[in-house]
């Protein structure tokens, strides 16, 4: 039995968790101007900055990504921190959290113990004992849901039971996860989506790297199309193949540039398109997610791995201590 820790059944939880991690902020909230967002995190638990950017795209609240030891220069008492790591021992983020501190930041520490629970007054628990990367809706609706309460962004019921209703096909994400492992078939995916669907690339990447063990890289249109694109003049098929993650809201000039961009890969190597499914944009989101993590799930056992260990970044951690 190659998946012994039970990848598959913490995978078909997806919609549960989701549920659950609604309910997780209990009405917690932040006060005064908030000017900007910084998410600090690492890993799988700096996926819900990704996405909490992709949510607030037309928010006039800039969100920052921050990945690293130390924090942007702006960041002061009208900054917002959320500061994420599902363990709360993150060497970075520990450090981050610091810098933030020092700077008056109101933070909001989202983890499930650790070092971080005793640095950050505000903190929002998540369940323990589950891979960081299979936690990412406790990591994204708990800051969804302060901001929200803080009158931040706006969400909308029907937005959410949309979520819900397409993430209970379970049979579906099983079986398209299991037909694009096949058509992997050993070969190095390259995974590309417009830049507003970045995050969801960047996540499909990331889950095959831990989950499959296998390297897959991520890029987005049209900057490609300004370099990366030459690329395919010498490419093989026979060593790899690309996905493109297509969403219905993408910018027409992009949809054009897929099109094209599809027949010119393809006279190197096999495309394979997945297309976004739902209305809002959370339906979107998260169902194409569910859909690449079932993906690489399946790509891991193709390649006779089991899914859950991530040994290399284990012994990377001891040899830092």
């Amino acid at each position: 039995m190659m998946d012994k820790s039970d990848m598959l059944g913490v995978l078909k939880k997806f919609p549960a968790l989701c549920r659950e991690a609604l309910g997780l902020n209990k009405g917690l909230t932040v006060s005064g101007d908030i000017t900007s967002i910084v998410v600090v995190g690492m890993g799988g638990s700096s996926i819900g900055g990704q996405i909490l950017k992709m949510y607030m795209k037309d928010s006039k609240i800039p969100v920052f990504i921050n990945r690293g030891y130390d924090i942007p220069a702006f960041v002061d008492h009208e900054t917002l921190v959320f500061a994420i790591s599902y363990s709360g021992n993150t060497e970075e983020t520990l450090s981050a959290v610091k810098a933030a501190k020092d700077k008056k930041a109101q933070i909001i520490a989202i983890t499930s113990g650790g070092q971080l629970e005793k640095e950050v007054e505000k903190i929002i628990k998540v369940p323990p004992g589950y891979q960081p990367r299979a936690a990412v809706p406790f990591l994204f609706f708990p800051m969804m849901g302060v901001l929200y309460n803080s009158k931040i962004i706006e969400v909308r019921n029907s937005d959410l039971n949309e979520m819900m209703q397409l993430l209970q096909d379970s049979e579906y994400y099983v079986e398209e996860g299991q037909r694009l492992a096949k058509v992997v078939k050993n070969r190095v995916p390259i995974i590309y989506t417009s830049e507003d669907f970045e995050a969801v690339g960047y996540r499909f990447k990331t889950q095959i790297n831990e989950n499959a063990k296998f390297p897959a890289f991520n890029n987005v249109f049209s900057e490609m199309n300004h370099n990366e694109i030459n690329a395919f003049q010498f490419i093989e098929r026979s060593k790899f193949m690309a996905f493109i993650i297509r969403d219905s809201k993408d910018h027409p000039r992009i949809k054009k540039r897929f099109d094209i961009c599809s027949e010119i890969m393809g006279e190197r190597v096999d495309v394979e398109q997945i297309l976004t499914k739902g209305k809002c944009l959370l339906a979107r989101i998260f169902s194409t997610i569910h859909l690449c993590d079932m993906a690489s799930y399946y790509i891991a056992i193709e390649q006779r791995v089991d899914p859950t260990p991530v040994e290399v970044i284990e012994k990377l951690k001891k040899q830092l201590k």
